[in-house]
């Protein structure tokens, strides 16, 4: 087990109305003219808070515990407790304890935290910060704070983590939306703190993993074990919480909170998670707190979440579609309760990135959260239900999709970005014109991802011969395998040239329902000899594939942007690509890229690929990427988000 400071102390007890009161001064010689007053109101003592007093003490900031509960107070009266706290204040100002001039800053947990958010007590001090922990307990004072949280002309820090049999959602909700109106105030909200947590059929595991490699035992959501154990043993420790916590103490409020919401889990390889994961970096490079709020399934191939940024929504396999790992669907549909737990994180601005279930939680959020919502379109739908089921059921899966989930989306958002003037013609005619605001925003990708490292070129050798490709003409794909991505069309085209070009090869990367009827159809085709499924990777391993290609072939009229053409610009691969509205203005002819038409065009511009000098058309790819850098992109989104919500 860690070993925990001992928290050094001089004591004094203070009689008031004949009860004796104990007050703790830890670091009461540090030079500061702040000073943190933390009212106990709990039979315990220290015991309950040693995690959250050790780090802030540790840092140097003078704190006072105040146990305002003795052996013969059982029953809170709480005009009562306002008034004797009142008293200990004035008494520690006149007997020279807090120096007139001192900046107070009032911190309490639970019914504590109640006490001390009563600002119109305390005029008379200097009190200059509130900091309310997990302010909600069995006697329902967030009902109250609820009714003044709007008008705190302080700096007040909110932070929830509590959440038991006994917590009133509702009466959280309304502190936050009343609270969200008021620019001091600033809200927080971790998976745990204290001794309870939410979400834990899904976090459980993770975090006790976490406080065991740490040293201590994880005691979740357990409150007769918490209050039992010895310190410094079993007390529960969240590291993250109270390190943010007393950073804040210098300045509140921090950081902004930005929530990235979509349906694809964000380990999974396809245009939208590495988009919204690369929005992520970019926007907490600028200096901002960023959440992707994804749906996560137990049993699903991704059991592992990946870091702290992740918050994950439950959600069960859809098991229906077949070859699609990374779709869910929700456990539940009370969109409203997965709404308001999220609306506990205290999110300043919503981003969405999906049109199914994350869209009715996201939409409710924003209503919940008086928060305008951004909604970026990534795919079409309109083809992809067509390719998927074709023409007749696929229109009318569409059409009932739009009715139920789309439309609701393109009415709600005031502002859609698209990557595209393909997406843009699309969404317009789709949406019959009747979105508020469409801006055409083209992605960006992280090219450092892609620069290979003397490390890496001994993992793309392995990969070679893995794979047997020495002394092959190497073709390749990335991106989702499904029939709307026109794969096939590079499979008959292989066919037909295998015999002038037989050391061909081509890899197909990624997962997807096509796999299946592409098998059947290499096989009918006899080109078995000449394909291979890599299957799923990660996202950190695309780069040792497009070093695998001498050529990205892509056949796919299906893109909203053609993200993979990017990627291949960055890794110096030669692309070739069928002719798509997506990257007209983007990737030329002969300029940076080959673009085809048909097959003839296809054989003419592959030989061009594969044996001739194409040193200036893969340098002129690379070029083309600096017109969207990443950081540019993500600055273009965020004035969008202050557009849509000017007073956050």
């Amino acid at each position: 087990m860690s070993n925990r400071p001992e928290l050094k102390h001089r004591n004094l007890i203070l009689e008031i109305d004949r009860n004796p009161y104990e007050l703790n001064f830890y670091n009461s010689k540090a030079r500061t003219r702040q000073v943190i007053i933390f009212p106990i109101f709990h039979y315990e003592g220290l015991r309950q808070y040693y995690d959250l007093l050790a780090p802030i003490i540790k840092k140097g900031y003078p704190v006072i515990t105040v146990n305002l509960l003795t052996k013969k107070d059982r029953v809170l009266f709480f005009n009562y407790y306002f008034k004797i706290f009142k008293d200990i204040i004035f008494h520690l100002v006149d007997e020279k304890f807090i120096d007139p001039e001192t900046e107070i800053t009032l911190m309490g947990f639970g019914v504590g935290a109640y006490l001390v958010s009563n600002y119109e007590m305390y005029k008379e001090f200097n009190i200059k910060k509130l900091i309310l922990l997990s302010p909600v307990n069995q006697y329902r004072d967030e009902h109250q704070i609820s009714a003044v949280v709007a008008s705190y002309p302080i700096p007040t820090y909110f932070h929830f983590g509590q959440l038991d049999s006994v917590t009133n959602i509702d009466n959280r909700a309304r502190i936050f939306e009343n609270g969200h109106k008021n620019p001091n105030v600033h809200f927080s909200c971790y998976p745990i703190s204290g001794h309870y947590f939410y979400y834990k059929d899904l976090l459980s595991i993770r975090i006790e993993e976490l406080y065991s490699k740490r040293g201590y035992d994880g005691l979740i959501g357990d409150w007769n074990k918490y209050r039992t154990s010895a310190l410094p043993e079993k007390a529960l420790y969240n590291e993250r919480f109270f390190t943010h916590l007393y950073n804040e103490l210098e300045n509140i409020p921090n950081k902004q909170r930005i929530a990235l919401l979509t349906d694809i889990f964000p380990l999974f390889v396809n245009g939208v998670s590495v988009v919204v994961g690369l929005l992520q970096k970019e926007l907490e490079a600028l200096g901002y707190e960023v959440y992707i709020v994804a749906l996560w399934n137990k049993e699903s191939p991704y059991r592992l979440i990946p870091s702290d940024t992740y918050i994950p929504v439950e959600a069960t396999y859809a098991s229906f579609l077949k070859g699609y790992k990374e779709l869910e669907m929700l456990k539940t549909l009370n969109f409203t309760k997965h709404a308001k737990m999220l609306s506990l994180f205290g999110f300043d601005y919503l981003h969405l990135h999906t049109e199914y279930s994350m869209s009715k939680i996201a939409l409710k959020l924003g209503k919940i959260a008086d928060i305008k919502v951004l909604y970026t379109y990534h795919t079409l739908w309109n083809l992809y239900y067509e390719h998927k089921f074709g023409k007749l059921i696929g229109d009318i899966t569409y059409k009932a999709a739009k009715g139920l989930l789309f439309n609701d989306v393109y009415k709600e958002c005031d502002i859609i970005t698209v990557p595209s003037k393909k997406s843009y013609e699309i969404l317009k005619k789709e949406s019959k014109n009747k979105v508020k605001d469409i801006r055409m925003i083209p992605s960006s990708i992280d090219v450092k991802k892609f620069e290979i490292t003397h490390a890496d070129l001994g993992v793309i050798k392995d990969l070679k011969k893995k794979y047997h490709l020495d002394g092959k003409k190497v073709l390749g794909y990335v991106g989702r395998v499904s029939m709307e991505k026109n794969i096939i069309e590079t499979l008959e085209y292989i066919a037909k040239i295998k015999h002038e070009i037989p050391n061909i090869i081509f890899l197909i990367v990624g997962v997807g329902d096509a796999i299946e009827p592409l098998k059947k159809e290499i096989k009918r085709l006899k080109i078995e000899e000449y394909v291979i499924f890599v299957g799923e990777i990660e996202n950190s391993e695309l780069k040792y594939y497009y070093n695998l290609f001498d050529v990205f072939v892509t056949a796919s009229n299906f893109e909203t942007q053609g993200l993979t053409y990017f990627e291949a610009a960055a890794s110096n691969t030669l692309i070739l690509a069928k002719a798509d509205e997506a990257i007209v203005g983007i990737f030329k002819d002969y300029h940076n890229a080959y673009i085809y038409h048909d097959f003839y065009d296809w054989t003419e511009k592959l030989e061009k690929a594969l044996f001739g000098n194409n040193e200036e058309i893969i340098s002129n790819a690379r070029k083309t990427l600096d017109e969207y850098a990443p950081d540019l992109w993500a600055k273009k989104i965020l004035a969008i988000y202050k557009e849509l919500n000017p007073g956050k």
